[in-house]
């Protein structure tokens, strides 16, 4: 046959044949059932990412230079004129008009969403069968990174189309990152590019999504699934089995020499796995279609369009920890935050101690019964985030929030379409703004209060919005409640925090700094 002939050619140059027969036919526990295909299926996954990332890279424009659009509300005959950028604009044409280019942004939106459920299940399923046990933990080392980089597309990749979710959900998580002890504006500082998310931001996050972490990816996916071939994999444990780290040489080759071979018995069930992952991104790509919220808002005003007000919120699998947030307490005798606490403390022990996990479980036995220290407390860990997870799905709002009048009744909007920018046709880009628009612009704010409006943006928008609720209700509505006190108060909760201590003394403003949000605080209250 050809295909042997051209086997044999490359054979012939490289000497492939010796390693490839060593990976197909290699010996696997006996006890490999479908858990353990939660690997090959995070890598497929990982292939759908890369393949589907490239094209949509080709057409997608990493600028926030604005664009003018005009957008038809729903009744149909209203039109408003509003601002896009670039960058939200080449996500729509992308979308709307390339060919099959909704399909590939739906699959890797899904694969994303795939990706992180895959590989937690996958270290789950690890770590309970205390695989990471000797002498597998540079394997588990390398799953820890692999974990890290999937996190890291996941909030690189949400802001690339530059609409107000993802606008707001990166403002809130640069803030949690800024929060650290010591080296927080530092950390916000480098994510963000400077002192204000902006066009750098934008630039580093995508090169960051594109660039960095695909290459580290694939390295450190290269190394692991080294490993995984030349150390094999553990079969499942036995309750009250007797083994030893000593007896691994003697044990293990017999149990090789046992079990099933990868080709064809393994693979089978690797290939049925992750057809079906495929397929399933696949059918939530076509059943569940998304959206973009309106453009990024830095002011975040009531919109003209919809007359909403946008809440922001995480993705679902960052839900726990914006949950989390509300129930930690600041400690004040040491100068730490809720959020230093709960965002980035709490978040880095934990990392570190699944890290470590292999050194401080060193028991050879493997069997979750046998060690069941460390099993209740991770399942302990892992109701508690599925809990506030729930929780926080209750508690969020929608992508907008009602206008309100002073007494909390809302304001009807004639004509408003709920998600203006999730209907093609309802948006068209235009030459020029129309010189009328349908509702009579802001007025502009003072020097000193878009100064502290600036400020505010940088340091204030982890609690506080502009003219809203905090980020899940942990800061005052600072326009309109009667709590947010007169000027000297509002001066005296900016420089030294509040009396009841809900909110920290910054310790980080100069009196320049503090003139100027007590002046844009004022601002907003004016209005």
């Amino acid at each position: 046959m050809a295909t042997n002939r051209v086997y044999e050619w490359v054979d012939e140059r490289t000497g492939i044949k010796p390693a490839l027969d060593y990976v197909m036919y290699r010996r696997l526990p006996k006890s490999a059932n479908w858990f353990f295909t939660l690997g090959s299926a995070s890598m497929t996954v990982f292939l759908v990412q890369a393949i589907t990332g490239i094209f949509l890279a080709m057409g997608y424009s990493p600028s926030t230079a604005p664009v003018p659009i005009e957008v038809t509300k729903a009744d149909g005959v209203t039109k408003v004129q509003v601002t896009s950028t670039e960058a939200l604009e080449s996500i729509r044409h992308l979308t709307d008009n390339v060919l099959m280019g909704d399909w590939i942004r739906g699959l890797h939106h899904w694969g994303a969403n795939a990706m992180v459920i895959l590989v937690v299940l996958h270290m789950l399923r690890v770590f309970f069968m205390g695989s990471y046990k000797y002498p597998r933990e540079l394997t588990w080392f390398l799953g820890v990174f692999l974990l890290l980089m999937v996190i890291g597309f996941s909030f690189t990749g949400y802001l690339l189309p530059w609409d107000n979710r993802a606008y707001w959900a990166t403002q809130v998580g640069i803030n949690i990152g800024g929060s650290a002890p010591l080296l927080g504006d530092l950390v916000a500082t480098v994510l963000r590019g400077g002192p204000t998310l902006g066009a750098a931001t934008l630039t580093r996050f995508y090169a960051i999504h594109v660039l960095i972490l695909p290459t580290l990816t694939g390295l450190l996916m290269g190394l692991h699934l080294f490993l995984v071939i030349k150390i094999g994999i553990s079969g499942q444990p036995k309750y009250r089995e007797t083994v030893t780290n000593d007896l691994f040489e003697s044990v293990s080759p017999d149990g090789k020499k046992s079990g099933k071979a990868f080709f064809p018995y393994i693979i089978f069930k690797d290939a049925v796995v992750s057809a079906l992952v495929v397929v399933a991104i696949v059918l939530f790509t076509i059943f569940v279609p998304f959206g973009n919220t309106n453009p990024a808002d830095p002011q975040n005003n009531y919109d003209a369009v919809s007359g909403g007000k946008f809440e922001p919120r995480p993705e679902w699998y960052f839900l726990f920890l914006f949950q989390f947030l509300k129930i930690v307490p600041n400690i004040d005798a040491i100068g730490l935050t809720s959020k230093a606490i709960g965002g980035v403390l709490i978040p880095t022990v934990v990392i570190g101690i699944l890290f470590f996990i292999p050194y401080i479980d060193r028991g050879a036995k493997r069997h979750p019964f046998n060690r069941p220290i460390t099993t209740v407390v991770t399942l302990a860990i892992l109701i508690g985030i599925v809990a506030m997870t729930v929780v926080s799905m209750v508690e969020s709002p929608g992508d907008l929030t009602q206008a309100t009048d002073s007494t909390g009744k809302a304001i009807p909007v004639p004509g408003g379409i709920e998600k203006p920018w999730a209907d093609a046709k309802s948006i068209k880009p235009i030459l020029s703004i129309a010189p009328t628009p349908t509702a009579a612009p802001a007025a502009p704010l003072p020097a000193a209060a878009q100064a502290g409006l600036t400020i505010f943006q940088a340091k204030c928008t982890m609690c506080h919005l502009k003219d809203g609720k905090g980020d899940g209700g942990i800061g005052l509505n600072l326009s309109t409640s009667p709590n947010a006190g007169t000027e000297a108060y509002i001066r005296s909760v900016i420089a030294v925090g509040s009396p009841n201590k809900k909110m920290p003394a910054p310790g980080t403003f100069t009196p320049q700094e503090v003139n100027n949000l007590v002046a844009y605080v004022l601002a907003i209250r004016a209005k």
